[in-house]
């Protein structure tokens, strides 16, 4: 069972993910899936305004570790 599906992606995309890969030992196609598992987390973590702000590069990002609350 093949499950692999066919996805038109941008040239600006793919030039951006031959650029990462210069610098990495990856495939561009492995590339592109591990953005869009970071992409996957982060949209999960944004509203919508948070999110078009984000595409639109109107905001800075910080990560902050999650605090462990089970013990208070």
């Amino acid at each position: 069972m093949d499950n692999t599906q066919t996805l038109d992606i941008s040239d600006d995309l793919i030039e951006s993910a031959e650029a990462y890969l210069a610098r990495l030992p990856k495939t561009p196609e492995e590339v592109i899936e591990h953005w869009a598992r970071i992409g996957q987390v982060v949209a999960g973590q944004l509203t919508e305004i948070e999110a078009m702000n984000l595409l639109l590069r109107n905001c800075e990002i910080s990560l902050a570790p999650k605090v462990d609350r089970s013990n208070t």
